[in-house]
């Protein structure tokens, strides 16, 4: 089994999505509203914004005050799903507790929101139509479909109940003909079901809290988790000590953090805008 890091599949991402931008009329254009100082999402955004320069896309960010009053962002998103140089607009999250997240995050149009987090798209993917899908879980799909692992019959955990990875990714699972377990915070004998399943999704957010021990042989693991250890290296929620143990002794496939599911995150989102312009052209 292997390591699933996803350095290459992104190269290549970058080269299909670059021929793609250039067979459009108009350029695509990214709009990503920042609010506050997170140190975490101005490295998220910035990432963003290298993707976007790589593959030829136009991409803006609009950087607001974190005690911004929320009739100011509402007016902001509003005039970006008027814009019709505009073709994707994403909330960085997360926002200043002041502001309503799901309120400001649905006012973007269904069409423009690239991130797939709206009502119109979640219940779209929840009834197996045509719409944006959440970055993460795209990602995610697309990695497994690169590594020809199979998904079709296979028991799947994903230990997580969010509206951004849990709940979209559980709905691209079952599209795949798995059957899906979701756990959480208060999911009784979690060991268990994780020894039991055959792919794991774990996005807890516990440096080191998943070790080889915790999983049967031949798993594949899929780590979303970011976190920190002491020493401030970026970690998942999959012991770095194991991995050798996971997928050489336990014959498991694995992604690894960094490297992993957050690089196919970024490349998803540039590709779903892509898509939006394309619809467009069609249209």
């Amino acid at each position: 089994m292997t390591l699933l890091d996803a350095r290459q599949l992104v190269t290549k991402k970058v080269s299909e999505l670059k021929n793609r931008v250039d067979k459009l009329r108009k350029k695509p254009s990214l709009v990503i509203i920042r609010i506050g100082e997170d140190f975490a999402s101005g490295k998220y955004v910035a990432n963003k914004i290298k993707k976007c320069e790589e593959v030829g896309i136009d991409s803006k960010i609009i950087h607001l005050d974190e005690n911004i009053k929320q009739s100011e962002v509402e007016k902001i998103i509003l005039d970006l799903n008027k814009n019709k140089d505009v073709t994707g607009v994403l909330l960085q999250l997360p926002i200043p507790k002041h502001l309503d997240e799901d309120y400001l995050t649905n006012l973007i149009e269904d069409e423009k929101d690239v991130d797939g987090f709206t009502i119109g798209n979640m219940g779209r993917l929840s009834l197996n139509l045509d719409g944006n899908v959440a970055c993460t879980p795209r990602g995610i799909m697309t990695l497994l479909k690169e590594f020809n692992i199979q998904i079709e019959g296979k028991d799947v955990l994903i230990i997580n109940r969010s509206n951004i990875v849990g709940k979209p990714l559980a709905q691209l699972f079952l599209k795949e003909n798995a059957t899906v377990t979701i756990a959480h915070s208060k999911t009784k004998n979690l060991k268990d079901k994780i020894v039991s399943s055959d792919i794991v999704v774990t996005a807890i957010g516990k440096a080191n809290f998943l070790r080889a021990e915790d999983f049967s042989n031949n798993t594949t693991i899929i780590d979303v988790s970011i976190n920190f250890n002491e020493e401030g290296k970026m970690c998942g929620d999959v012991s770095k000590e194991d991995y050798n143990i996971i997928v050489n002794d336990k014959q498991c496939n694995l992604t690894p953090v960094p490297n992993g599911v957050g690089q196919m995150t970024v490349i998803e989102l540039i590709e779903q805008t892509i898509e939006i312009a394309e619809k467009g052209e069609i249209k």
